[in-house]
């Protein structure tokens, strides 16, 4: 899911804090991309940090999911009991 879509649910939802992995490459984008949300939701309070993956270990479940789909065949079978949807954007 794009940071974005995460953001919105987020928000709907009241989730906090929402914890992003950090990548010094992105950060400020994300930190942009998470203030116009902001804006458009002046009611809402979205508590967030960008964290290293070693400080939050359950960071580590994307990256094993993404994986999976890549590696194609059963894997795929293996990871998609614990995806909820996914977006595609292109």
């Amino acid at each position: 899911m794009c940071l974005a879509a995460l953001t919105e649910v987020a928000l709907r939802d009241g989730v906090a804090p929402l914890i992003i992995e950090r990548d010094e490459l992105l950060e400020r984008a994300d930190r942009q991309l998470i203030a116009a949300a902001l804006r458009d939701h002046p009611e809402a309070e979205l508590r967030y940090a960008h964290v290293a993956p070693h400080e939050k270990p359950p960071l580590w479940v994307s990256d094993a999911v993404a994986r999976g789909y890549s590696n194609g065949g059963d894997w795929v079978r293996h990871v998609e009991a614990i995806v909820e949807s996914r977006v595609t954007r292109l």
